[in-house]
């Protein structure tokens, strides 16, 4: 066997290993993220998280340090979904239909994919003022600007009026954050409502028209 064969034996056996060690993050965030979801952070334990798992709860420990490690790791992950990407993408479709694509694909792509690790994400941002800090700097302040870009480039193009952008790119997001909220304690009309394209178009609607009555 050459040097050649042997190296490439070996770059398949080490692409092997990192999909496995992603595999088992993977599979490890995702028992976490129920757990926090279901008990919180602070009475969840990393032995809940290794039963759900099917895992030793020392192999947790080879991959993340601690119970803190495990959060900033879902928070990371939650970052990494692509929420911005929604929210700055840049297709040339019209005010309205571009706010209802970004009420679509946040729905599918994002809140129900990820619901867990809103659950575990979010509650622990209002009450542990350390991870708060992450939050804002990996989550929220990440999607505010790509909320604000968006916003401005309304502008511009005329499709809404000269608005701060800051103030709107944070009712936006506060929009998709309440609507998440009001599902993940099972509110019975959002729950309802949640799989109808025609309360999404609402919701769209309230966006761009406000509540105004139609003028004649």
């Amino acid at each position: 066997m050459n040097s050649l064969t042997t190296s490439r034996i070996s770059d398949r056996a080490l692409e092997r290993r990192q999909r496995r060690v992603e595999e088992r993050k993977k599979q490890i965030l995702s028992a976490a993220s129920s757990i926090f979801g279901e008990k919180g952070y602070q009475r969840a334990t990393t032995r809940e998280i290794a039963e759900r798992a099917n895992l030793s709860e020392g192999l947790i420990y080879s991959y993340f340090e601690s119970k803190d490690h495990l959060l900033l790791a879902i928070l990371e992950k939650l970052a990494a979904s692509g929420i911005d990407e929604i929210l700055a993408d840049g297709e040339d479709i019209s005010l309205r239909h571009d706010v209802l694509k970004k009420t679509l694909q946040i729905r599918h792509g994002f809140l129900d994919e990820l619901e867990p690790m809103m659950r575990a994400t979010m509650g622990e941002a209002i009450t542990n003022s350390h991870f708060r800090d992450h939050y804002m700097e990996i989550f929220v302040r990440p999607a505010l600007e790509s909320m604000e870009k968006e916003i401005k480039n309304w502008v511009e193009n005329g499709e809404i009026k000269e608005t701060d952008s800051s103030a709107a790119s944070r009712f936006l997001l506060a929009e998709f954050i309440g609507l998440f909220f009001l599902r993940a304690i099972n509110e019975p009309y959002v729950t309802e409502k949640w799989q109808n394209p025609e309360f999404l178009k609402q919701i769209a609607d309230y966006f761009v028209d406000g509540l105004r009555a139609n003028e004649a």
